[in-house]
């Protein structure tokens, strides 16, 4: 029964999520002549070019690609793109007379964007895509091992480059810029904007910083213990995930205690369990 509200939800996730990318697609990306990402970008460059039915030609482009889905990736995720695909040519059919008015070519990248990372964004939080690259891109790093951003980051470029070839270098500049916009949304969307940052410290005052943490910053730590590569002397590691705002404060504590201590800072997308909230639970 679980399983089954976990597809609804999945479901609803990606029919909303491709209804506000269409908005984007129809209202202010075509009329401007920007592109997007992936089979979308190529559809709609047909679209510009020839005025064939964007919504057909994304189906057909996809199909055999989904082919290959099936039959070498994980079928719920084939499943939930191929809801997402239904859902998004659908919308762009219901949508194709839908314009916003843009006098600003920078309003329409900006604006443009962010909608359409936004939709992108509920669509994988939704557990799908609306098929496509996202396909080819987990087959080739299945098989191949490939790197999925330089996947993705290599099929755009040949949309970039189309779009410069038909529309002019100042347009292809635009749709990079758009796909950015569009990129940073997403991941914001998935991995939500409570960023943290992992921090570890290598020092012989483990004890003394780490109850200052504990006590002052009111962060848990972890000490791990390990031995230097060089001089093969024991090493105590304190290792502990913080929000942002207290960066600062560790970094004055570390300072405070032990000047010459080692520290690195990282950047953490998701963080879940005691002491956090707001985990956002992708299925």
């Amino acid at each position: 029964m679980l399983n089954i509200f976990s597809y609804i939800k999945n479901v609803i996730f990606i029919f909303i999520g491709a209804f506000i990318m269409s908005i984007s697609i129809n209202g202010i990306l075509i009329p401007n002549h920007i592109l997007s990402g992936g089979v979308t970008g190529v559809a709609m460059l047909l679209h510009i070019l020839f005025n064939w039915n964007i919504s057909l030609l994304i189906m057909f482009i996809n199909i055999p690609i989904f082919i290959l889905g099936y039959k070498f990736i994980n079928k719920r995720f084939t499943f939930l793109s191929l809801i997402g695909m239904f859902s998004l040519t659908i919308s762009l059919y219901f949508s194709q007379n839908f314009k916003i008015p843009t006098q600003d070519i920078l309003v329409s990248v900006l604006l443009g964007g962010t909608i359409s990372g936004l939709g992108m964004g509920i669509v994988f939080r939704g557990s799908g895509s609306t098929g496509g690259t996202d396909i080819i891109v987990k087959i080739l790093n299945k098989f191949l091992s490939f790197n999925m951003g330089s996947i993705s980051f290599a099929l755009n470029m040949i949309i970039i480059t189309l779009s410069s070839f038909f529309f002019g270098i100042d347009l292809s500049i635009y749709t990079l810029a758009t796909m950015f916009v569009a990129s940073q949304t997403t991941n914001y969307v998935v991995d939500g904007l409570n960023y943290k940052r992992t921090i570890s410290i290598i020092t012989d005052k483990h004890e003394e910083i780490s109850q200052r943490i504990l006590r002052e910053a009111k962060r848990g730590v972890t000490l791990m213990h390990g031995e230097g590569g060089y001089t093969k002397a024991p090493k105590t590691i304190i290792t502990c995930t913080v929000g942002i705002r207290q960066v600062s404060k560790i970094k004055e504590i570390v300072k405070q205690t032990d000047p010459k201590a080692f520290m690195t800072i990282s950047e953490t997308a998701q963080v879940f369990g005691s002491g956090f909230v707001g985990f956002n639970k992708i299925d």
